[in-house]
């Protein structure tokens, strides 16, 4: 039996596709492309990706697919030769706090073996160690207690104390600043979101912390303790309102009516304050929304002890050449890239090999990011601040450095963000997977994209109800001499492109934009 050479989808109709029968060539670049609505991401992402991953998944044990969540099979009358799918979304998911550019390019891993293995330790009484050989080597002792890991000996004092292992930069671990924990930011609670109207009784719910899941009935414990409930907030007296902001802890025998009229009765209700409502929740949750809920509560700023950069102060004495490793991770990446052979230069001639070892991991993973227009970025940069585009490409680098094989990619406007001078860094990562043996679908309306494709697929002929039809498919070649194609004049240049319009000259003297905001949010 022949090995299949394409996916073949039979009537699919995810959305608005039209019943679409088309073959997807294996093992290479297919363009997916039409009118914003024509369906091109309904068979992409409904269809390829949906029906590839639902079939990966179902290869699992029944246990593990249940932890994962169950897929439905794509709304297609056949789909077969498909292989398993990753999809790279034109919205990826939003990083956690926690995430930086340095944690995902993984690219900080590899700066904390950097600085364990190569870096110049400092010894308890002061003195500054050079980078040895014998550092790197106490390092890769077992972590068993017995063998002396990471004990190393001052050559001026010699005193013998532990140096700093990988491990021990990480700050989401054992690295984390002790005040900001890892975050770079220090939170205050705002006493104007605990209680934002004072006007309301507590009854009414005045203490919005009070409001919070199992903290309801708190306004009853402080009726217990002799507080109006009844009474507007503002008109409190003070002894009771502090009452209300920093009373202690305690606990109390309250009733609570129902809306039935029972009466339900708690032996030892505890009693929490504004503040102690929110501290005590958020330390019993793990959970991100319920994180991103307790965070309304909060003003944020940056960490005054580790400035921002996330680390515990105490491993700063730790240096490469004459950079801590937060100094490191404030480098763009073009800048790190220009560091390195500084390192090299340091460095003493029998460390040049391990050197090399771990320095070329470094490259080999900062390279694919700059091909795709991200050397800009710091590694200390926060991931959640990145633009979808940007995300999106620091998946399809850090994709590319998996080495799979016989997997179908699929990606959703990868070029969304990149200037025309990356688009080429783009297509050499793309054409990479190809070349590792996988098949990639982009979905994308670039031009050079899609010249660059071994086949375009052209969904049209409109958007909505007037799409979800196949117009072409074939080579860029093929397309561009077709007199049925939508996307042909654009091909051969005899349609012009949309450029966005110049900005005005007075725009351009005095660089300045006068922005006016009606409504909006808080504005």
């Amino acid at each position: 039996m022949a090995i299949p050479d394409h996916i073949s989808v039979r009537g699919a109709y995810v959305n608005n596709l039209k019943h679409l029968n088309v073959d997807i060539p294996l093992n290479k670049l297919v363009a997916i492309t039409g009118r914003s609505g024509s369906g091109k991401s309904s068979l992409a992402m409904g269809v390829l990706y949906a029906e590839g991953m639902r079939r990966y998944m179902s290869a699992l044990s029944t246990y593990t697919r249940r932890r994962l969540g169950q897929t439905s099979p794509a709304a297609a009358d056949s789909v077969r030769h498909i292989p398993s799918a990753i999809a790279l979304r034109q919205r990826p998911t939003v990083p956690g706090i926690r995430s930086t550019v340095g944690t995902a390019t993984e690219a900080l891993n590899v700066i904390r073996l950097m600085f364990s293995r190569l870096g110049s330790p400092v010894c308890p009484n002061g003195h500054r160690v050079s980078p040895t050989l014998d550092i790197a080597k106490a390092m890769d002792l077992p972590n068993d207690g017995e063998s002396g890991m990471g004990m190393i000996t001052c050559p001026t004092c010699g005193v013998r104390f532990m140096a700093f292992a990988a491990e021990d930069f990480a700050f989401n671990s054992t690295g984390a600043c002790p005040t900001c924990g890892g975050t770079g930011q220090a939170r205050t609670l705002a006493a104007n979101r605990l209680i934002p109207d004072q006007t309301l009784t507590i009854r009414q719910g005045a203490v919005a912390s009070w409001r919070l899941p199992g903290r309801n009935f708190m306004p009853f414990v402080a009726q217990a303790i002799g507080i109006d409930i009844d009474t507007p907030f503002q008109d409190l007296p003070k002894d009771q309102q502090e009452q209300v902001w920093h009373g202690e802890r305690k606990k109390y025998a309250i009733n609570i009516p129902s809306k039935t009229g029972k009466i339900f009765h708690m032996d030892h209700a505890q009693y929490e304050n504004a503040f102690n409502a929110v501290e005590d929740s958020l330390a019993t949750t793990k959970n991100e929304r319920a994180i991103q809920r307790l965070n309304r509560f909060y003003e944020f700023g940056i960490c005054p002890t580790c400035h921002g950069s996330r680390f515990a102060p105490k491993l700063l004495s730790q240096h490469l050449v004459d950079q801590n490793i937060a100094q490191v991770s404030d480098m763009t990446l073009t800048q790190l890239a220009a560091f390195i052979p500084e390192i090299y230069h340091w460095l003493p001639a029998d460390m040049q090999s391990l050197a090399h070892d771990i320095i070329q991991e470094l490259t080999q993973l900062l390279k694919p990011i700059m091909d795709l227009g991200l050397s800009y970025l710091t590694l200390s940069r926060a991931a959640a601040s990145l633009s979808t585009g940007e995300l999106q490409r620091i998946q399809l680098s850090r994709t590319l450095r998996t080495e799979t094989t016989g997997v179908l990619y699929v990606l959703d406007e990868p070029s969304i963000g990149l200037h025309a001078a990356n688009v080429s860094g783009l297509l050499e990562v793309m054409h990479g997977l190809v070349n590792q043996g996988n098949s990639l679908v982009v979905v994308d309306h670039n031009t050079a994209i899609i010249e660059a494709a071994d086949q375009v697929i052209e969904i049209g002929p409109g958007a909505g109800v007037a799409g979800g039809r196949l117009i072409d498919q074939g080579s860029p070649e093929a397309i561009s001499h077709d007199t049925h194609s939508l996307i042909a004049p654009f091909l051969t240049g005899a349609a012009p492109l949309i450029v966005r319009p110049q900005l005005v000259t007075e725009i351009k003297q005095t660089k300045q934009l006068q922005l006016t905001v009606t409504d909006r949010f808080n504005l």
